[in-house]
C-alpha cells in the first residue's frame, strides 16, 4: 500500500492520543476583589471574570475571541425601549415533580455517581480557602464554627495538599472569606464516566414524562 496514507493516519491516531492524554485545567479564585474563572486544554485557554461578566478565549495565548455579557439593568432597559407585550411564563409545576418522585430520584443519583466517578479521576493540585466566619447570632457562630472545622478536618484527610482556614468572627454580621482551587483531568478519564451515565439513565421514560407534561 501507499506510504502515504500511513502518514496522516499515524499524525491523526498521535493527535488523537494527545487529546485523550493531555488534561483539562481548571482554576478558580474567588474574593473580595477577584472572582475568576480560567480553562485550558491543550493549546486553548478561556478566561472568565465573573465579577465584570467578561470572557475571552485564546489560542497560543493570542485573544481570539472577547465577549461581555450585557448586565441585568441593560437588558432591563433594552426591553424597556422595545415596549412589546410579552406573555406570562408558566410557573414551575412542583406537584408534576412530586408525582414523578420515583423517577427523579433515579435520575439524581444516576448523577450523584457520575459526579462521584469524575471526582475519583480529578487531581487536585491546589485547594486554597479562608473562611471568616460571621453570623448575627453569636451562639449559631460557634455552633456553626464546631461543624465547619469538622469538615475542614475530613477535607485535609481527603487532600493532604489543601490550605482550610476557618476563624469565628463575634463581630460582623456577615462571613468573609476567599478561595483558590486547581485541580485537572485527562479527558480519558471522562469516557467511562460518561457512557456508565448515558447507559444508566432512563432516556426513554424521561421523554414519555416530558411529552406526558406538554400534553396537560
Amino acid at each position: 500500500m501507499n506510504a502515504s496514507i500511513f502518514i496522516p493516519a499515524g499524525v491523526f491516531v498521535v493527535l488523537i492520543l494527545t487529546c485523550l492524554f493531555v488534561p483539562i485545567r481548571l482554576q478558580l479564585l474567588l474574593n473580595h476583589r477577584q472572582r475568576s474563572v480560567a480553562i485550558s486544554w491543550f493549546m486553548v485557554t478561556m478566561d472568565g471574570n465573573l465579577r465584570l461578566k467578561a470572557w475571552e478565549l485564546r489560542f497560543l495565548n493570542q485573544a481570539i475571541v472577547r465577549k461581555r455579557l450585557k448586565k441585568k439593568d441593560e437588558i432591563e432597559e433594552k426591553e424597556k425601549r422595545e415596549a412589546k407585550p410579552k406573555k406570562k411564563k408558566s410557573r414551575f409545576n412542583l406537584k408534576f415533580l412530586w408525582e414523578e418522585k420515583e423517577l427523579l430520584l433515579q435520575v439524581v443519583g444516576v448523577v450523584l455517581n457520575f459526579l462521584w466517578d469524575i471526582l475519583k479521576g480529578i487531581r487536585w493540585n491546589r485547594l486554597s480557602m479562608d473562611v471568616n466566619l460571621a453570623t448575627p447570632d453569636p451562639a449559631l457562630t460557634g455552633i456553626l464554627y464546631g461543624q465547619l472545622c469538622a469538615v475542614k478536618y475530613s477535607a485535609e484527610y481527603f487532600f493532604p495538599k489543601a490550605r482550610i482556614t476557618v476563624q469565628p468572627d463575634f463581630v460582623n454580621l456577615s462571613p468573609k472569606g476567599s478561595a483558590e482551587s486547581t485541580f485537572s483531568i485527562r479527558p480519558l478519564n471522562l469516557i467511562a464516566p460518561i457512557s456508565k451515565m448515558f447507559f444508566t439513565l432512563p432516556k426513554i421514560q424521561i421523554l414519555k414524562t416530558f411529552i406526558l407534561k406538554r400534553r396537560r
